[in-house]
């Protein structure tokens, strides 16, 4: 659903903050598996789809055709938001990747996937393309945040999808949102030079939240520029999936195509009106900013306690656990988490024993994860009265 005089707001820029990350190798080898053949793939699939509008079998159709992705990938946690427009019931798709460190805080990668009038091959194929690109070569990457990727439906009729999630899921349930990020429409005009991609912030009120989304724009534009072939611009956020949640004070960045495709909204978004090159460059950026945003590390090369010298009982527990630590760093960090990755409990430990009283929380299984400044680990606990 983008954009009518785009021009009026494409902000050059080369301006980049002075504590702009540099790049990562472990970050480019994942990048380096980014897959040619699958953006192609799911192009072509997006487009023989079919019309993707309310009340079409298409749009069902998409719906599974994206689960089945996910469940292939090996992903466990897939949720459908369901809601009513205009008298059919619709569907968001939302996958979880639960992070090691902050589970209950989200990065966000997201875009639409009905269309208007075409197959939507690049609005927006080609955002959903690289939103399952990315989740593939995600899913067995450790992030320390947690990561949401989030299909929307009924962006083409005003933001309906986004913004039921925004109003009834993420904004009433207090969701911690790290940053969002929106792909919409990034396939270039076919036969031109796509060598730049727009990176978009937020330049609209509320304002509390403008200069986190310039600073993590100013990020993304680096990401974009380390991980692929690409320039970049910027310009300001509108018109698409990541606006109800700006509304709501969340941070935002987006990517669109920098020539923008008169083709849209037409029969004419087809895939030979599409850059594919182009989309496999902006998936590489993409891929590369998720890690970031996300970050992901290598779980070889983070070192994790020796539970010898860190002892916890009793487990099962009733009331009070006891922590007991020897010839660790101090200070430690713990927390409980719970099986759907809320974080119920956090305590500093600076002693080399330390009690947590867990009277309060319900029987059940918990994941107690601990943290200093050399490592972390995590231990099973049951909760059992």
């Amino acid at each position: 659903m983008k954009r009518l005089l785009l021009f009026l707001y494409i902000l050059l820029s080369s301006y980049y903050s002075a504590s702009a990350q540099s790049y990562n190798s472990f970050y480019g080898g994942v990048v380096n598996n980014c897959s040619y053949d699958s953006i192609n793939n799911h192009l072509i699939d997006f487009e023989n789809l079919g019309v993707k509008e309310l009340g079409t079998s298409a749009l069902n159709n998409t719906l599974d055709w994206l689960i089945n992705f996910y469940q292939s990938y090996g992903y466990t946690d897939i949720e459908i938001d369901t809601f009513t427009y205009n008298g059919g019931e619709v569907y968001n798709l939302i996958v979880t990747k639960t992070g090691t460190h902050y589970p209950n805080t989200y990065y966000i990668l997201d875009g639409h996937y009905d269309t208007k009038t075409g197959t939507g091959t690049n609005d927006n194929g080609t955002g959903t393309a690289i939103i399952l690109e990315t989740a593939r070569l995600m899913k067995d990457v450790d992030t320390k945040f947690s990561v949401k990727f989030i299909h929307f439906s009924m962006e083409e009729v005003g933001l309906v999808g986004s913004a039921h999630y925004v109003n009834n899921v993420a904004f009433p349930s207090g969701m911690d949102i790290k940053v969002l990020l929106n792909i919409d429409e990034v396939g270039g005009i076919n036969g031109m030079v796509n060598n730049s991609v727009v990176c978009e912030r937020d330049g609209n009120t509320p304002t509390a939240a403008n200069a986190d989304s310039w600073a993590y724009t100013d990020t993304l534009a680096n990401c974009v520029e380390l991980y692929s072939s690409l320039a970049t611009t910027k310009s300001y956020a509108y018109a698409s999936d990541y606006m109800p949640f700006q509304a709501k004070g969340y941070i935002i960045t987006g990517l669109f195509e920098d020539h923008y495709s008169p083709y849209p909204h037409t029969a004419a978004d087809s895939l030979g009106n599409v850059d594919i090159p182009y989309v496999f460059e902006i998936a590489k950026a993409a891929v590369g900013a998720s890690l970031y945003f996300a970050i992901a590390y290598e779980s070889t090369g983070i070192k994790k306690f020796d539970y010898t010298n860190f002892l916890v009982y009793p487990n099962p527990v009733k009331d009070v656990l006891t922590i007991t630590s020897e010839n660790l760093h101090l200070p430690i960090t713990i927390r409980l988490i719970n099986t759907i990755g809320e974080i119920v409990k956090t305590e500093l430990i600076n002693s080399t024993t330390h009690l947590i009283n867990v009277e309060e929380l319900p029987n059940g299984i918990y994941y107690l994860q601990v943290e200093n400044k050399s490592g972390f680990n995590s231990k099973k606990i049951v909760i059992m009265k």
